[in-house]
């Protein structure tokens, strides 16, 4: 049984999620430096996410073995993470 963790995306990072200089290497960092098996994401409370973060975070949720879910994602940055995984 793998252990869960939650984590609100806006407290790591922002309300508005682009990708600024460091920020990828950032993201990379503490997606791979969280202690669990499997790690759920809360989008509460984000309110923008630029199509560079997403594919960014998309990237890397795919390269690592951990099991990563997204929770309370509003529906535009949904589009936004679908339009990415698209096109990858």
């Amino acid at each position: 049984m793998s252990v869960r963790y939650v984590e609100y995306i806006k407290d790591l990072f922002s309300s508005t999620l682009t990708l600024r200089p460091n920020a990828a290497k950032e993201l990379e960092e503490t997606i791979l430096g969280i202690p669990y098996d499997e790690i759920i994401f809360d989008f509460s409370g984000v309110k923008s996410m630029s199509i560079e973060f997403a594919k960014e975070y998309l990237s890397i949720k795919y390269r690592t073995k951990k099991i990563i879910k997204e929770v309370n994602i509003p529906i535009d940055l949904e589009l936004t993470m679908n339009k990415v995984f698209q096109t990858t």
